[in-house]
């Protein structure tokens, strides 16, 4: 078989070569593509309890997913995204179905805003769990004894120790 002319063995090496590249290339983004898909089902599930438990709903900029700007979108306890397009239809998409893009930037937007009211509703409970708990010492200075007379209002309330 005669060589065709123009084709040497160096430039046929060298298109194996790259042949061989372009699988090497293809191969690794497989790999990335398998990884990235784990390590947002890990991301997903963990997020997930903690934002269960939460129960915050966050509204989202439309710009971060690429929709309209008179859309609506907010991001449930669930990680669920809830869509309202300009038209009112809604739809739904769960946070693993978005790309990696608009994934970090549902998270960088949206776990500072979780974050502040997570610590709003801490404080708000120490707050409440204080008043109860001062509530409570002032309670146990009532009187001991049997049988206590206790002033309420105008009137006199009778007091009896069970047990």
């Amino acid at each position: 078989m005669a060589a065709e002319p123009g084709v040497t063995d160096d430039s046929l090496a060298s298109a194996v070569k790259a042949m061989e590249e372009l699988v090497d290339e293809a191969v690794q983004v497989y790999e990335l593509e398998k990884e990235k898909t784990n390590v947002t089902d890990d991301l997903y599930n963990s997020l997930k309890i903690i934002t269960s438990y939460l129960g915050f709903s966050i509204d989202l900029d439309p710009k971060m997913l690429n929709l309209p700007q008179n859309s609506r979108a907010t991001l449930t306890p669930v990680l669920d995204i809830i869509i309202i397009n300009p038209n009112n239809k809604s739809e739904q998409k769960r946070f693993d179905q978005l790309s990696i893009d608009e994934a970090s930037a549902v998270l960088q937007y949206a776990i500072p805003r979780v974050i502040t009211l997570t610590r709003q509703e801490r404080i708000s409970k120490s707050k409440k769990i204080s008043f109860l708990r001062d509530s409570t010492k002032a309670l146990k200075r009532l009187p001991e004894s049997k049988s206590e007379e206790m002033l309420v209002g105008n009137g006199t309330v009778h007091l009896e120790r069970i047990g």
